[in-house]
């Protein structure tokens, strides 16, 4: 009797010590690579507990969130739409202890993850759309970041040259990247959004007026969709730097994170402005958010990393690590960081390209709350209904219809 005693109290030690070590793992899902060194920067910064990271294919899944199975963390896009954002714990206590400081943030970004005013997930980066351009291609100095859908179309009207009737250099052509078809639309206010219900809303006419001005565009500065798609076919098969600084085109949609993944002797004769207005430039729908799913049982050391991770000198290490080991990844999570102080002093210490060109905080217009399922529908219906619709005979029939039938199709599956 006494030697199972005596090999119980030898066993105890460490059956607990497997209990702390697990009670104080937490475990974090995300699709995101540039996660896994940060979360390796984590654990290795302290003792007390550590984060393991699970690779998950869709980290915004409603049903495997509100399950006994849920992660602890997850830094994920889609987490602010109405259908997963429940899934989530309101965070109002992290404010209430000082671990959370909204003003850091931007404002509009910040309340995407909010229901009444309560945040349920934080904004951890984001993406906007550019133009990029190769150096002097400008006919005149447009001032300030930003250059607006007009001013592409005068500076690419200037720049198109045709030899014995046909194009050999060409400005710009709207269809030659799909996604300036959106941001077009967005800088137009075509209001795309969420219902209560998870349901695509939209401003029809504005919708429509942005199809309006890129099918003119093909028709009065590129003299028609055939000109213009002669020319494509026939010179457009490099990438779009390639083709600005052969001087086969003026000007190139891009964004920011792809601009950072053009080779650097190639980006070094490259110039580039944000695609806006004067005085905004729309935001990415793609932005990533963090959280803590209601099912979490380790609510208090999940908040230890969100309030690490959310730190204006957290991230600037990231960087400096990234930078150190040369790793292709842009800024934080691949995007602009949601902490303005994050993007106006420390991003552009480390991505030189950038200073003097980060937006004000008032410029940045945020989109509305969109579903879980948006850049899917976007990529499947919404931006080849608009390619069709700039087409010189249009087919599609109405953009409501198809994304019915596609939202139907996807329940079926």
């Amino acid at each position: 009797m006494k030697k199972i005693i005596s090999a119980l109290l030898l066993i105890l030690p460490l059956l607990s010590g497997c209990f702390l070590i697990e009670k104080k793992t937490v475990i974090l899902w995300t699709d995101i690579p540039e996660v896994a060194s940060y979360v390796e920067i984590f654990n290795a910064s302290q003792s007390d507990f550590r984060v393991e990271i699970v690779y998950s294919e869709n980290p915004a899944d409603y049903q495997k969130l509100t399950s006994d199975s849920a992660p602890d963390i997850v830094i994920a896009e889609n987490l602010a739409s109405n259908a997963v954002i429940r899934a989530f714990k309101p965070l109002q206590k992290m404010t209430e202890e000082g671990l959370l400081d909204p003003s850091v943030f931007y404002h509009g970004l910040y309340k995407l993850g909010c229901r009444d005013d309560i945040p349920y997930v934080l904004p951890v980066s984001f993406n906007i759309p550019a133009i990029m351009y190769r150096q002097n291609n400008l006919s005149e100095n447009i001032e300030g970041v930003t250059i607006s859908p007009e001013q592409l179309m005068k500076e690419a009207q200037l720049f198109n040259k045709k030899s014995s009737d046909k194009f050999r250099v060409m400005g710009f052509a709207p269809t030659w990247v799909p996604e300036f078809l959106i941001y077009n639309a967005f800088i137009n206010s075509s209001g795309f959004s969420e219902t209560e219900n998870g349901s695509l809303i939209w401003n029809e006419t504005k919708l429509n007026e942005s199809i309006d001005f890129c099918r003119n565009w093909t028709e009065s500065i590129n003299q028609g969709y055939e000109e213009e798609q002669d020319f494509t076919l026939t010179y457009c098969y490099d990438p779009g730097y390639k083709l600005l600084n052969s001087g086969r085109i003026g000007f190139y949609f891009t964004d920011l994170r792809s601009f950072f993944t053009v080779p650097a002797d190639d980006r070094a004769t490259l110039e580039f402005k944000w695609l806006g207005t004067e005085s905004s430039v729309p935001v990415s729908e793609d932005i990533v958010y963090i959280g803590i799913p209601a099912k979490s049982r380790k609510t208090k050391t999940a908040q230890q990393f969100v309030t690490w991770f959310l730190k204006e000198s957290t991230q600037k290490k990231l960087m400096e690590s990234a930078q150190f080991k040369r790793e292709r990844s842009f800024g934080i999570c691949n995007g602009l960081s949601s902490l303005k102080n994050v993007n106006e002093f420390v991003i552009p210490e480390y991505y030189k390209l950038l200073i003097g060109k980060i937006p004000p905080p008032d410029y940045f217009k945020f989109p509305e709350n969109l579903p879980v399922y948006w850049m899917q529908e976007r990529d499947d219906v919404i931006l080849p209904w608009m390619e069709d619709r700039c087409s010189e005979k249009p087919q599609a029939g109405p953009l409501a219809d198809l994304l019915k039938t596609w939202v139907l199709q996807q329940q079926n599956k």
